[in-house]
């Protein structure tokens, strides 16, 4: 499901076009996927339209089985029989788990989403996929995920971050620090040392909106070693299940933990 204005290559010789005026999508589709693009890859792009980003797929890939998924049929037609299309919703784990078994059993190299664009969607999708049917060591991208920014998208809203800086009770206890008094009398000074640490601020005002809100749980996974750190955090300790995730403008590239 490409958003409006989408504008995909057409042949691998085309000089990259702007999605969304954003070419870095296709600096990091070099990046990551350039190294392994002759190598017999399992790969799946949910959000397919017309079919004009698997003609690029299947030209730019020679060697990769591509599947796609699209709420509507795709109309397009591939010549190398190495493409295939089906129909359904991104967070139909029924849907998922067919197109899975019959194309990559054993796993999919590289999963793109550029489906929906609605966080609650994208999130059921990606788990059961990064969990399921993605191998180790693969990439999952995630694209568009600025649209919880815009209202118009069922989840979005829009966002205006506050001027940073100190909330007023931190204002307070920076002066008390300062003073002369304060740093005269050792038990005031403890006293004072003391609220600093413990009443600083321990949230930000964020946007948890849609898929800005997902990014920032997949960040979350991210810091899962920090999360269950056997001295300070809760649960097992474990490490996170990505081997790293990189974030940009509209683009999310993570690579699945060997």
């Amino acid at each position: 499901m490409a958003l409006p204005g989408t504008v995909l290559m057409q042949s691998v010789d085309e000089v990259p076009i702007d999605k969304m005026g954003l070419a870095h999508y296709f600096a990091n589709y070099e990046t990551y996927l350039g190294p392994i693009r002759q190598r017999p890859l399992k790969f799946l792009e949910l959000g397919i339209a017309r079919g004009d980003s698997l003609r690029h797929w299947e030209s730019w890939l020679p060697n990769a089985e591509i599947t796609g998924l699209d709420i509507t049929p795709c109309p397009a037609r591939f010549d190398s029989g190495r493409v295939r299309c089906y129909v359904g919703e991104q967070q139909d784990k029924a849907v998922l788990d067919r197109l899975a078994a019959e194309r990559a059993p054993e796993g999919f190299d590289v999963i793109i989403d550029d489906a929906a664009h609605v966080g609650q969607l994208a999130r059921l999708c990606f788990w059961h996929l990064f969990e399921h049917h993605l191998k180790p060591g693969g990439y999952y991208f995630i694209e568009d995920w600025g649209t919880g920014y815009w209202p118009q998208y069922p989840d979005g809203k829009h966002y205006r971050p506050p001027d940073p800086d100190l909330a007023a009770h931190e204002k307070l206890l920076d002066r008390m620090h300062k003073s002369a008094l304060v740093q005269a009398v050792y038990p005031l000074r403890k006293a004072t040392g003391w609220m600093r640490w413990n009443l600083v601020r321990r949230r930000f005002h964020g946007h948890d909106r849609g898929m800005v809100g997902f990014v920032k749980e997949l960040i979350d996974e991210c810091g899962a070693e920090d999360m269950t750190h056997p001295s300070f955090g809760t649960g097992t300790p474990r490490r996170s299940r990505f081997d790293w995730m990189r974030v940009s403008l509209g683009h999310v590239v993570i690579r699945k933990a060997g």
